[in-house]
């Protein structure tokens, strides 16, 4: 009988053909960032922001474009040094990211922290974990996002199922019970909608009048979700 892939298995077959070239930073970015992360958190340059998992450093250069300087990317794949390489204000790091946050961001903490499209790559303990250890990186008023599949709709289906290395299905409803699970205060799960004013306009009314003719249905229909976490001590 074949034995179960570990985790650093997978993520050896994920990186070995991973996509490393730079990400083409567009108008659509902007748009995109602004209303999932600035409006969504109520983010603004002067913060600090931590994102988990950076890959090519989309999000990075949009924290640069809105002229934040403090900002801190992690990944645990060292080949995306030369992807990054034209950032100027983002300090990166590479390597296990439980002993860069250990080891590296040692006593440092963040305004906002970003979990983009990396949460489902994690079997559910490590992601508890994960979670629980950055509560150590968030200042008392701090906030956290989080992109993932969402499972709970069918278009999110294909989205989580598509890639062996999707291993955590995630929900609505599982969010939340992740924030009670590693410590956090889950403040709202949110819709990912789509960039075009008529896609939206004709997705919204796709799910009402689903929604209409079914007894049982998603809260969220969009394919990703978003949820906003945060410290339990804040006041």
């Amino acid at each position: 009988m074949t034995e179960a892939y570990s985790d650093q298995q997978r993520a050896e077959i994920y990186q070995s053909y991973r996509d490393r070239s730079a990400t083409g930073f567009k108008k659509k970015h902007v748009r995109q960032f602004d209303q999932e992360f600035t409006r969504l958190t109520g983010a603004a340059p002067a913060m600090s922001v931590l994102e988990i998992g950076c890959g090519a450093g989309l999000f990075l250069r949009y924290l640069e474009a809105k002229g934040y300087r403090e900002i801190v990317g992690v990944d645990r794949d060292s080949q995306l040094l030369e992807a990054l390489a034209d950032l100027k204000h983002a300090e990166i790091h590479f390597g296990d990211i439980t002993e860069i946050l250990v080891n590296a961001l040692a006593g440092r903490r963040f305004d906002r922290i970003v979990i983009l499209d990396v949460a489902e790559h994690l079997q559910l303990d490590v992601l508890v974990g994960l979670l629980a250890a950055l509560k150590n990186h968030i200042t008392e008023d701090g906030r956290m996002v989080l992109r993932v599949p969402n499972v709970e709709s069918p278009w999110g289906l294909k989205m989580h199922f598509g890639s062996f290395d999707h291993v955590t299905p995630l929900s609505p409803g599982r969010m939340e019970e992740l924030a009670v699970m590693s410590g956090w205060i889950c403040r709202g799960t949110y819709p990912q909608p789509p960039g075009r004013m008529w896609r939206r306009a004709k997705e919204r009314l796709l799910a009402g009048l689903m929604a209409s003719l079914l007894s049982y249905h998603p809260d969220i229909w969009t394919a990703n979700l978003l949820a906003v976490y945060e410290a339990p001590n804040r006041e």
